[in-house]
């Protein structure tokens, strides 16, 4: 029998940015900054807030990540994941050049 985990997976919305905010300032900023929008259009435009840009497609429901949250809500762990027009970057630049 599977023992219960003190673990849950959550969405990544406006319900839950606040721990995900919490989880990557934890974290650096995630690579030092990124707060991941690596992969999405706006990425290297520069003048932009990485962290505005984030939250403003997280509350607009245009990034989408799942987050485990722990027994007292605080965020350990993420993944992101959504189209290719979402996220046009995803791939190795080698598979984009090659379509």
């Amino acid at each position: 029998m599977l023992e219960p985990t003190p673990y849950q997976a959550r969405p990544l919305d406006a319900s839950t940015w606040d721990a995900f905010a919490e989880l990557v300032e934890r974290n650096n900023g995630i690579l030092g900054g990124c707060w991941c929008i690596s992969y999405h259009p706006e990425c290297g435009r520069h003048g932009i807030s990485h962290r505005e840009a984030k939250e403003d497609r997280v509350r607009t429901g245009r990034a989408h990540a799942a987050l485990v949250l722990d027994e007292d809500g605080t965020a350990q762990g993420w993944c992101r994941y959504g189209s290719p027009e979402e996220l046009p970057n995803i791939k190795h630049r080698r598979v984009r050049r090659s379509r």
